[in-house]
């Protein structure tokens, strides 16, 4: 699968992950647009952490998926 457009965002993470220092980044938006996968296509291993959570999903739930 190849990742279509996003440029500005790609350029963004690339620039964060360039910068010689730590970097938090939060990825927000609608559910299903591909949020992970641009991550994991511009970043590749290059990332150290990644959590993901549920909205409105309790709190065992949240923790069993971490």
């Amino acid at each position: 699968m190849r990742l279509i457009g996003r440029l500005e965002e790609q350029r963004e993470l690339r620039r964060l992950r360039d910068s010689g220092k730590p970097e938090l980044v939060v990825v927000y938006g609608r559910r299903r647009v591909g949020k992970t996968f641009l991550v994991d296509q511009t970043l590749g291993p290059d990332f150290a952490f990644a959590a993901t959570g549920t909205v409105g999903a309790d709190r065992r739930f949240q923790l069993r998926a971490f």
